[in-house]
């Protein structure tokens, strides 16, 4: 992957900028501690107007590592038999929830026709690693054990999220190889972080670190020392998924990896792509224009993240 390759080639769109300023307008979480981030990351998203209708949502519990979490179910408007997807919700592994990420969730279960769980995983610095990775790997076999009682296609099990989500997902999957885990039909990851030991560090955090488009470096690093404070993690790739063997990734699912042009976790991404087709992973990889971290989640989408779920289902579709 040439550096050339992550070069922004359209301007953020304007709704997207706008939300930046609105965003910068408010304490930064590291100024303001865990408590009050969660508190401010709730606020701001809870904005229900314009939420994408779907035929069912309901409460739901499944199964953690330590005990059952909260969960929240999306039935799609569909007469077939729809696959399962488990979702996982951003937010640095410290801040966010099925609530701040509804629309993620309506969104994937309205493009796919799929039945969409949005998983309350149990989050930092209250837990930190491996808590929020066990929490995902012990749904996911909940889940996938359930898939026929609640609906859908026990034979067609994805599992997703975006940034924190998106690796925790990851964890999930390489948590499960070798035969331990379910079958899983494919691996959609939305703008993941996949090197804890290099942040700030490539192109993107250097176009972008600073914060004037979104997610900054000081960000990541708050949130990286809340959920792993121990240095000695940071290599686990249940944190780092680019520090695992490639051997190892050699019964990893199909994958699609989504990135944003302007993200300090654009090459976070692109590099996790680039190792699993290394690995013979069959990899899909998708780089959007014109869009910051969080763009998948916009109140008022943007014509790309409409387009980017579209892409979502199309690519699922595929896998039959």
């Amino acid at each position: 992957m040439a550096n050339s390759d992550l070069a922004a080639v359209e301007p953020l769109h304007p709704i997207l900028a706008e939300g930046v300023q609105a965003r910068r307008a408010k304490p930064a979480f590291p100024d303001i501690g865990p408590e009050a981030a969660k508190r401010l990351f709730e606020e701001m998203q809870a904005n229900p107007e314009g939420l994408p209708a779907v035929a069912e949502v309901e409460a739901l519990t499944v199964a953690g590592a330590e005990g059952p979490l909260e969960a929240r179910l999306y039935r799609p408007d569909a007469a077939a038999l729809p696959p399962l997807v488990v979702y996982f919700h951003g937010g640095g592994f410290v801040v966010g929830s099925f609530a701040t990420h509804d629309r993620n969730a309506r969104r994937i279960a309205n493009a796919a026709g799929a039945l969409v769980v949005s998983v309350n995983y149990r989050l930092a610095p209250e837990f930190p690693f491996p808590a929020g990775a066990d929490d995902a790997y012990a749904a996911v076999v909940d889940l996938a054990g359930r898939a026929a009682a609640l609906g859908a296609d026990p034979d067609r099990i994805f599992i997703a999220g975006d940034s924190a989500g998106a690796t925790l997902a990851i964890a999930a999957a390489l948590s499960g190889r070798d035969g331990r885990g379910p079958s899983l039909a494919g691996i959609i990851a939305f703008y993941p972080v996949t090197d804890m030991t290099a942040i700030g560090a490539g192109v993107s955090y250097e176009a972008f670190g600073d914060g004037s488009v979104g997610l900054s470096e000081a960000d990541m690093i708050w949130f990286r020392d809340l959920y792993v404070p121990d240095p000695a993690d940071w290599n686990d790739p249940r944190c780092s998924p680019l520090t695992v063997e490639l051997a190892d990734l050699a019964q990893f699912p199909p994958a699609l990896v989504v990135t944003a042009a302007y993200d300090v976790l654009a090459e976070d991404g692109a590099l996790f792509a680039a190792r699993l087709r290394s690995a013979g992973v069959a990899t899909s990889y998708l780089h959007v224009e014109g869009v910051n971290h969080g763009f998948i989640g916009a109140p008022n989408p943007p014509p790309a993240t409409l387009a980017t779920y579209q892409a979502v289902a199309d690519w699922m579709a595929s896998l039959g």
